[in-house]
């Protein structure tokens, strides 16, 4: 019986510890490991490329100044395209490389295909860019959201730029089939047919280059404004075509995702163009502190290509200065309970805190409420750039 009961405390002490190192991996004396994934390449490399390179900036920064009390913190960031990847990936960095943090910089498929898995680990996850009600419903305590807004946000944005040189009664909504889009899509339609709008709705692939068949549907149905719900190259091919299909004259809106200067190439004269943007400047708009942090870009990663950076190497740059904050306010108690205790503590999170650039906005966490930005940007191409009104 003795023995039997001796059998019984060892496993007790056994699994209490191996609970306590699962809370704290990712965790020594001196580092703070932050796993991230997205994809590198293919058609949607324009989101995780980007996040990758700006989490990369503040990374390097934070740790110039000495990390985050005494800890430096080291990103590690797997390539990551299709869903079966993108689970793939998040168990390697949680289970293998025992990251402290998991960063979803993969968009809504990526987070979509990952949400299962990072509620069931129990792992902190920010999920930066998915706008998919499956990574946000239902609601975990250890699932954190950044600067992309929830749909019903961003649908009220764009309704509101389609409205607002006018009151269109018919409106064409050009989506696209995969997560993002469709996540805006089931939040916009509704909400536009509730106000009484006549709503025509086509579907397109990703990466798609012909809209013709899209295109003639929406002039037989004679739209005042078409929404495109897509990539700024998905949008700018639409928009380009509609000319020659003889719908002219109609008003355009893209949502965040097209809001990107290597889309004036492809439609040539863009001017006019609305959007909301996710960011209170946009690269290149005179503002200091997008000035600043251009500058840093460039230290880094030479002269910009067209198109970058964009939205989100801002937002992979501010997401690591959120991550300081709740891991500052969690001191050297860096447990997974701990840190995301903290994290439901956050109030007006912004880079400056930490020697950083303002070019996002602030954000703030509850335990009720997980996400950190309800802010959008009013975008519209003028003299051939975006810019962010005030």
């Amino acid at each position: 019986m003795k023995l039997y009961r001796l059998i019984q405390v060892v496993l007790l002490l056994s699994l209490l510890g191996a609970g306590s190192a699962s809370a704290q991996q990712g965790v020594t004396e001196d580092t703070i490991l932050i796993g991230a994934l997205g994809p590198l390449t293919g058609g949607t490399a324009f989101i995780g490329a980007p996040g990758r390179d700006g989490m990369q900036l503040a990374v390097d920064a934070l740790n110039e100044q000495g990390g985050i009390n005494g800890r430096k913190l080291e990103l590690r960031f797997e390539a990551a395209l299709t869903p079966a990847e993108s689970v793939a990936a998040a168990k390697k960095l949680v289970e293998q490389d025992k990251v402290f943090v998991l960063v979803l910089a993969s968009g809504s498929t990526g987070a979509a295909a990952a949400a299962d898995y990072v509620r069931s680990v129990g792992v902190p996850t920010y999920n930066i860019f998915g706008a998919t009600p499956v990574i946000r419903e239902p609601f975990a305590d250890n699932v954190f959201h950044g600067a992309i807004t929830d749909p019903r946000t961003s649908a009220a944005a764009l309704i509101e730029r389609l409205t607002r040189d006018g009151d269109p009664e018919r409106i064409g909504l050009l989506a696209g089939s995969y997560a993002f889009p469709q996540a805006n899509l089931s939040v916009i339609r509704p909400m536009l047919e509730e106000r009484g709008f006549d709503v025509t709705v086509e579907t397109f692939d990703q990466n798609a280059k012909d809209f013709t068949a899209q295109l003639v549907s929406f002039l037989r149905a004679d739209v005042d404004a078409v929404l495109v719900l897509g990539s700024f190259a998905e949008a700018g091919f639409a928009i380009k075509q509609a000319g020659q299909v003889g719908l002219g004259g109609v008003h355009w809106v893209v949502d965040g995702s097209a809001v990107n200067n290597a889309i004036v190439p492809i439609i040539g004269n863009a001017d006019g163009i609305l959007g909301y943007y996710n960011a209170p400047f946009y690269p290149g708009q005179d503002a200091e502190p997008m000035e600043r942090y251009l500058a840093l870009w460039r230290a880094a990663y030479g002269e910009p290509p067209q198109g970058r950076p964009n939205i989100y190497d801002l937002t992979g740059y501010g997401s690591v200065y959120v991550l300081a904050h709740a891991i500052d306010k969690a001191d050297d108690d860096l447990t997974w309970e701990n840190l995301i205790a903290s994290w439901e503590r956050v109030e007006g999170a912004l880079p400056s805190d930490f020697g950083g650039y303002d070019v996002v906005f602030p954000e703030s966490f509850s335990a009720t409420d997980h996400q950190g930005n309800d802010h959008l940007g009013t975008a519209v191409i003028q003299d051939g750039v975006w810019t962010v009104l005030p």
